[in-house]
């Protein structure tokens, strides 16, 4: 009598349970992963603007003696209007330089992308009277900056002429993230210089942003 056991046709439940575990733990590596790298990658490109942008304040304070001046407190007749300290900040205008016109408070600046553009209200958004780095013919230009999206003034309608430096990592998914600049409160980090700093998000966590600071100090 043969006793041999018939060939098996297919898994057990057992081990095809072993198997749905396997390809569980497999995928949740690659999401952790996959969420790693994209970090990683957000943190390269705002590290790599951010050197620009100091390399940039450094050779503005070698050329001019002083750093770029911030907006300090925002003027009153604007506080209502401006959604964020870095939405106004005139950094962008002191790196690019810019041209006074005979319209009080108004400037043409080289938004370095072959073109002007005129900005308008300057005195009323900023708490100063003009930019330090203005010149009748051609201010000097030390930092080219990324463009402009195609929706910019969406989301400055409030003043839609007035223009900041970009994070290339928005805070959230459509919406723009404005570089932070300080060189005058002395309360910042660096005080014998000045402060530069970027905040984006990483994802979220029990339904909250997870929002990173990268900065100069």
């Amino acid at each position: 009598m043969n006793m041999t056991n018939p060939k098996r046709s297919g898994f057990t439940l057992i081990e095809m349970l072993m198997v749905i575990a396997i390809m569980g733990i497999v995928a949740a590596m690659v999401i952790s992963m996959a969420g790693a790298a994209s970090n990683a990658r957000k943190k390269g490109m705002v590290d790599a603007e951010r050197h620009r942008l100091m390399l940039a304040i450094d050779n503005y304070q070698s050329k001019l003696s002083f750093y770029p001046p911030d907006n300090g407190n925002i003027a009153a007749a604007a506080q209502t209007a401006v959604e964020s300290y870095s939405r106004t900040n005139p950094l962008l205008y002191e790196l690019t330089g810019a041209i006074p016109t005979n319209l009080g408070g108004n400037y043409i600046v080289n938004y370095g992308n072959g073109g002007t553009i005129q900005r308008i209200a300057f005195t009323n958004v900023f708490a100063r009277g003009g930019i330090a780095n203005s010149d009748a013919v051609e201010p000097q230009n030390f930092f080219k900056p990324l463009p402009l999206p195609k929706d910019y003034t969406n989301y400055t309608a409030a003043y839609p002429s007035i223009f900041g430096l970009l994070v290339p990592v928005p805070v959230t998914n459509g919406q723009l993230n404005f570089w932070h600049y300080d060189s005058s409160s002395p309360y910042r980090h660096n005080p014998s210089t000045y402060d530069l700093w970027a905040e984006y998000s990483i994802g979220s966590k029990s339904g909250q942003l997870v929002i990173i600071t990268n900065g100069n100090w």
